[in-house]
Formats: C-alpha cells, structure tokens, sequence
C-alpha cells in the first residue's frame, strides 16, 4: 500500500509541473477576407491544443461601443471553440501612453461582453509594447492595468515587451499571465541560444515567443520542440512581420500537437 500511494504521489507531482504550450496568434489580418478561415480549421483540428487569439480591430478597439459586424461574426465563431481566449489589443509605448486612455481600451473591450446578438466577450487584454523593467517606476503603471483588466473579467493578462526582463522579474510575472519576452525573426531565434533570450526559468511556463519573417523552408517542428521541452507557455511563427499573413497557423499547430504535455526544465538545445 505504501508503494502504491508512493506511485500516486510521484504522478501527482509530475502532473503539476506538466503544462501544456499554446499558440499566441496575433490575429490582425481583417477576417471579412476569409483569411481566418485557416485558422478556424486549426482550432477545430486540435480540440486540446489551447489558442490565445490577439485582436486588433483599429490599433485598439477603436471608439466604437461595439466592433464592426464582420468583427462581431468572427469573434463569436472564435468563442464557440472551447479551446480559444480572444484577447484585446491595446498599446502602451513602454509605459508612457496616458494610462486613462489605455484603461479606455479595456473599458471597451469589456462592455462587448453585454452585446445581445451574439458571443463576443473577451477573455483578457494584450498589451504591447510594454516595458522590459529597466525602469523600476513603470511597474506599478502595468500592475494597475492588470488589475483593471481582471477587474473587467478580461482574465487573462499578456504583456509584451519583447525582449527579456530586466528587473523586478518575479513581480512582473506576478501581474499577467503570459509575458512575450521574444518577439524577433525566425534568423535571430536560431542564432542565440535559450538561455539568453529569458529572464529566468522559473517563469518559463509563463512566457511566450513570437518569431516573424519564418521562411518557407525552416524547421517549425524543431523550434516547438524546443519551446516545448522548455516549458514555454505560448508560441507562434509568423511568415511576415506585420502578422496579416496567417499560412503557418497549420504548420506550428500541427507541431505543438505532436506533444503537447512537456515536463518543465531539462530542454534540448536548438538543432539547425
């Protein structure tokens, strides 16, 4: 009996420090294009693989109490997967935009969710543009926008600064749910190794990648892989660098499904 619970223990723990890697879509190609159509394929082909969906419908939610209709249609065909969080897009200029006009932006963005025709609540707000914490008197403007964003039931919180923390990093992890500390091309990802692009692997479960300029031939599968083995939480490469194109969405979610528990830590290096 003892080497059995001893057995169930050992699964328990295991269990939790397994997490699965998602896919981190900036979804700004405008959808009335059927451009999303792939995408919808991809979420409905992996049922367990979770996406985090990026809005941005004019720089923001625009001034609008609703969205456009071909914005209303398409965000309420995202919420009836179980597997999507759509999320709104705001902006912050490293913590220097006015914060009442980005709380603006979540304000909107919440209201959407008292919209009588259809499903089109969000699930939490991106903010971009977000500062890496050189400077120590930026956190507290990105902790009270995380609060005004859960406050919203806009739940789940990403920032992206980009490029690794610097600072105050457990603090900073501490207020979003997912942090994008790489947002490169595909070149520079394959050229440095994993260690430098993070603040810290205790916070691997909660970061995010986001690679751009992906050429048609490189290896999608390795790059997973990798993020996988690390435990990253989130993960896409995008062919251009303005995210309107939406082709590799098959690639790097058919690669993601291939494995998608990963025990944190323990990783292997990229291999070209």
């Amino acid at each position: 009996m003892f080497q059995l619970l001893s057995v169930i223990a050992t699964l328990f723990t295991l269990a939790s420090t397994a997490i699965s890697t998602g896919l981190l879509v900036p979804l700004y190609a405008w959808p009335g294009t059927d451009k999303w159509n792939t995408l919808y394929d991809s979420i409905a082909a992996h049922p367990s693989i979770p996406f985090y969906l990026i809005i941005n419908p004019s720089t923001g939610p625009g001034d609008t109490e609703y969205p456009e209709d071909v914005f209303i249609t398409a965000i309420a065909k995202l919420n009836s997967y179980p597997n999507t969080k759509i999320l709104g897009y705001t902006y912050t200029n490293q913590g220097t935009r006015d914060s009442s006009e980005v709380e603006k932006d979540i304000a909107i963005y919440a209201k959407w969710a008292s919209y009588a025709g259809q499903n089109i609540t969000l699930s939490g707000t991106f903010f971009d543009e977000a500062a890496n914490g050189e400077d120590p008197s930026k956190l507290a403007y990105f902790e009270n926008l995380s609060r005004k964003s859960k406050s919203g039931n806009l739940t789940t919180v990403i920032f992206n600064p980009g490029v690794k923390l610097v600072a105050d990093v457990a603090k900073w992890f501490a207020a979003a749910d997912f942090i994008v500390e790489y947002e490169n091309t595909y070149a520079s990802w394959v050229a440095s190794a994993p260690d430098d692009r993070f603040s810290t692997p205790d916070n691997y479960g909660k970061d995010a990648v986001i690679l751009n300029q992906t050429p048609e031939d490189a290896n999608i599968d390795n790059v997973v892989r990798l993020a996988k083995d690390m435990g990253l939480g989130a993960i896409y490469l995008a062919s251009d660098d303005n995210y309107m194109n939406l082709t590799t969405v098959t690639k790097v979610a058919g690669a993601v499904a291939q494995n998608q528990i990963v025990r944190r830590r323990g990783y292997r290096r990229f291999q070209s």
